[in-house]
């Protein structure tokens, strides 16, 4: 986890990197409920999916940064109505991500409890089709981040700017209603860099980038 301050990056980049760490606690909680019914989590997941909106309204789709606080504050209040002891250590994320995020607006006079703006992103099958692929990505990158950090190995530092890249295209592409040419041009930067010999040890890491490549492809085919 980082800081609230980590280097010198701006309001908007911390943002940014906050729909990372969103999108691997909406996969956690996909995957949660993959093996259980819970309506409490799947309310949850409603909420983890609405400030996902917030942030990518923010970032990509000009909206106010205002627009986050109040959906945040409701997801990290449902999230700790939950009673369910195999949801804590997904609990404990939601929450360091809920306090940190909470400062950083704090910080920026940005708190309005109150504040309404609609969300930016269109309405369509595509487009939540999309979304998944977002969220698929932002948190392979996540775990990439990660990985860089600890092994500190080029190839993957690589992989991870092309996911990032990806990601942004999505974004640019679901929240600001930019051409889907862009999503394919960053789609084949990816998959050049996966189909080039990597280390055995990230293996299943590469294959799940491998498999997301191939699912964005036969996506992009509806285009």
């Amino acid at each position: 986890m980082i800081s609230n301050t980590r280097g010198n990056l701006s309001l908007k980049s911390l943002g940014h990197q906050y729909m990372y760490y969103q999108s691997k606690i909406i996969v956690g909680i996909f995957s949660y409920l993959q093996d259980r019914t819970n309506k409490q989590i799947e309310d949850l997941f409603s909420y983890a999916v609405d400030l996902f909106n917030a942030l990518g309204s923010w970032i990509y789709g000009g909206a106010s940064p205002k627009i986050v606080y109040p959906v945040l504050q409701l997801f990290v209040k449902k999230a700790n109505l939950t009673n369910n002891k195999s949801f804590s250590d997904l609990l404990e994320y939601i929450n360091w991500l809920g306090n940190s995020l909470f400062k950083i607006l704090k910080d920026n006079e940005l708190i309005e409890s109150y504040y309404y703006e609609s969300f930016t992103l269109r309405q369509s099958n595509n487009v939540t089709t999309g979304l998944l692929f977002m969220w698929r990505i932002g948190c392979l990158n996540e775990i990439l981040r990660e990985k860089v950090e600890e092994d500190d190995i080029k190839i993957l530092l690589q992989v991870q700017v092309a996911h990032a890249n990806l990601f942004d295209a999505f974004g640019k592409w679901i929240y600001h209603q930019e051409e889907i040419f862009n999503i394919t041009q960053s789609l084949e930067q990816l998959e050049n860099l996966v189909g080039d010999n990597i280390n055995p040890t990230y293996e299943d890491l590469l294959e799940e980038t491998s498999k997301t490549c191939d699912n964005v492809s036969k996506f992009l085919q509806r285009f």
